[in-house]
């Protein structure tokens, strides 16, 4: 049986919030994806947000 090198629960949903990343839009990854992610592999390309010390929004895509 293959192990996962974390679980679902493990993530750190409130850190992927951080970056626009909400536990809603990690669910609604394929489940190849999330076995990937689990597994310490890349997801595929998912857009990201942050807001800088000034206010202002950065809005990237990261893997």
């Amino acid at each position: 049986m293959k192990k996962n090198q974390i679980e679902f629960d493990e993530l750190p949903f409130s850190t992927l919030e951080r970056f626009g990343l909400t536990r809603e839009m990690i669910e609604d990854l394929p489940m190849r994806v999330l076995d990937d992610i689990c597994n310490g592999r890349h997801s595929p390309v998912l857009p990201v947000r942050v807001t800088d010390e000034h206010g202002g929004q950065i809005e990237s895509r990261s893997r």
